[in-house]
């Protein structure tokens, strides 16, 4: 009886919100940022993120989504924290988390429209929809719950690092 009560809470664990440390892309880039677009991002601002409400499934606030694309910035030399010697702030809009109702492996399609702004000119300099794929497998999280969280977590981090890729072949 305890065993079965012990399967059917894992089961139905909490929903737990994708964490900034494991949708930061910390993976660098096979050369080192061009001179031209070294520290040239001052500013990051998302929007389209949804807090996750633990009866529920996992989901992506803003705020964390913010918060691991500035990590990932910094750690690949785009990023300046010092917004008014940049040339350029980044805008992220979240425009849907894809997750599947259920099933035993969990594929999330993350979709993100990336914006980057001259700050002088306040025009357009690139624009790009970014579309990823993650999926977590049933033998690497028995729950649901965590494997959803861990799929989101996985589509967002190579949703960053498409746009890494993105801005290293960025010519101003």
């Amino acid at each position: 009886m305890t065993s079965l009560l012990l399967m059917a809470g894992l089961l139905v664990a909490c929903a737990g919100p994708a964490r900034i440390e494991q949708m930061a892309a910390h993976d660098k880039l096979s050369k080192p940022v061009s001179e031209e677009l070294k520290g040239s991002i001052g500013r990051v601002e998302v929007t389209g993120g949804m807090e996750t409400n633990p009866l529920w499934a996992s989901k992506v606030s803003s705020d964390a989504f913010q918060r691991a694309l500035e990590e990932s910035l910094k750690a690949n030399g785009f990023f300046n924290p010092h917004f008014s010697s940049s040339q350029y702030e980044l805008t992220a809009d979240l425009l849907g988390l894809d997750q599947p109702a259920f099933g035993l492996d969990f594929t999330v399609r993350s979709n993100v429209r990336y914006s980057l702004i001259n700050k002088k000119t306040r025009k357009v300099a690139l624009t790009k929809v970014i579309s990823s794929n993650h999926t977590t497998k049933f033998s690497e999280a028995f729950a649901a719950a965590q494997r959803m969280q861990l799929a989101n977590e996985g589509a967002i981090k190579a949703n960053i690092f498409q746009l890494i890729q993105e801005l290293d072949q960025f010519k101003p």
